[in-house]
């Protein structure tokens, strides 16, 4: 059987734009390239938004860390498919089944709506399955509830999660996740990356994120990130000053200085936050400055 995986290589040009503009800027040397050699070795470019580096809080051992994790999207794995040219069809199929459930330490049915995907390849006379319940998957904010986007759309979510799996399956993909599997967001239908401000279910062997601490805020970014702000001359020098005081402290931040705002994640600087007029944004779990709020 064929393998679906073909190294390439970046020039120095496109290693430039990728560490710019699609590298978490709080990532170090090390997990730049652990991930370019992810990148590398499955054949996807992060340009064309085939893989994405996003960052996540993971329990190792007994504490809580912050790394930056590859996360290939469905429309990644389907490009590994497509590109072993052995790929012979795809089925994905949603609906409301029994499935067992175990209650008061007894096993019982209950219905759930369940995703199943089926995946041939030309060079073997069975299809690669696999199926995946809501309840395993479905990604929760703070308060218990489904996120928007698996309140409103839990059938296309949980169609994803089973034609991630079942493509990984059929074309020997090993080591990485697409993030609705692992509770780290979704992928788009424009292939962006949108990341979860809740926990989420993870397989085997991946651990949860910690929630965020909630935050009062009387003004929120609904549903997108970046949030919408209209195009203005960048003002470098406030956002370097800003960002200074965040390195000093060692609290890691990233910048976006053509939209002129820097997103920072802390557990015990709440007050210095405010002090340099940071808000906290519930809807990504994170502190958010930019030149527009400062200048308010």
């Amino acid at each position: 059987m064929s393998t679906a995986l073909a190294k390439i290589d970046f020039t120095q040009d496109e290693m430039a734009v990728i560490r710019r503009q699609f590298f978490p800027a709080s990532g170090t040397p090390e997990e730049q390239n652990y991930c370019f050699s992810v990148a590398r070795h499955l054949g996807l470019n992060p340009i064309t938004k085939e893989i994405f580096f996003v960052p996540r809080r993971q329990k190792v051992g007994s504490q809580w860390v912050e790394k930056i994790e590859p996360m290939v999207g469905r429309d990644g794995f389907l490009s590994i498919a497509h590109r072993s040219n052995q790929l012979a069809g795809m089925e994905t199929t949603a609906g409301i089944r029994e499935v067992p459930t175990m209650a008061g330490g007894q096993w019982q049915y209950r219905k759930e709506l369940v995703a199943e995907c089926r995946v041939w390849r030309k060079d073997s006379g069975k299809p690669f399955a696999v199926q995946v319940s809501y309840s395993e998957y479905v990604q929760k904010n703070n308060d218990g509830q489904p996120t928007r986007f698996w309140a409103e759309k839990p059938e296309t979510m949980l169609k994803k999660v089973a034609e991630s799996q079942a493509l990984r399956k059929a074309f020997n993909v090993h080591g990485v996740y697409s993030p609705e599997e692992v509770g780290a967001g979704f992928e788009t239908d424009h292939g962006e990356i949108v990341v979860s401000p809740g926990n989420g279910a993870t397989p085997k062997g991946i651990g949860p994120e910690e929630p965020f601490p909630e935050e009062p805020l009387s003004e929120t970014v609904e549903g997108v990130w970046p949030p919408s702000v209209p195009a203005r001359t960048p003002a470098p020098r406030r956002i370097d000053e800003i960002a200074a005081m965040l390195a000093a402290k060692n609290i890691k931040h990233e910048i976006d200085p053509d939209n002129g705002y820097i997103t920072a994640r802390s557990y015990n600087n709440k007050e210095f936050l405010k002090s340099l007029g940071f808000r906290w944004e519930p809807e990504i779990k994170a502190w958010v400055w930019t030149d527009v709020m400062d200048a308010a």
